[in-house]
């Protein structure tokens, strides 16, 4: 029962780390505008898709009393990145101010990078899917063939 625990304390430290403690909003001066930085809009997303995730792994939990581990590991490595990424792709542009053309190769790089975070997190959401629906079908937790 308290390996249940270790799963869900997991997930909610991930939820906490996507939300934003400070509202990364700018107000342009005589524009009666705001507008809201990409990460802020990125981690809304990634939070939705937790909760969901959270909801997700409850109603497993509900159905069955124990889950396979390895692909729970393989879940939450493939969702970190989509986590850490915002809050560490800003500090690396701050190191590269001074030289403007390792400011553009990292600009280039990290624009690179996006779209490979951005599968990972999706494929591992999709294998949780996968999961979730055989494990509730068959009524128990699979067992990982060696």
């Amino acid at each position: 029962m308290t390996r249940t625990y270790i799963l869900f304390v997991a997930f909610f430290i991930l939820l906490l780390l996507t939300i934003p403690f400070d509202i990364a909003t700018s107000v342009v001066p005589g524009w009666h505008t705001t507008v809201f930085s990409p990460y802020f809009i990125w981690k809304f997303i990634v939070a939705i898709v937790l909760v969901l995730v959270i909801i997700g792994y409850w109603l497993l939990f509900s159905r069955v009393d124990r889950i396979n581990w390895v692909l729970f590991t393989i879940h939450i490595g493939l969702t970190i990145p989509a986590i850490v990424y915002p809050m560490i792709s800003s500090i690396v542009l701050d190191e590269k101010l001074i030289n403007h053309k390792g400011l553009i190769k990292a600009i280039e790089f990290q624009m690179k990078l996006i779209p490979v975070i951005w599968i990972f997190f999706i494929i591992g959401q999709i294998l949780f899917l996968i999961y979730a629906i055989r494990t509730i079908k068959a009524g128990r937790a699979p067992e990982i063939i060696p």
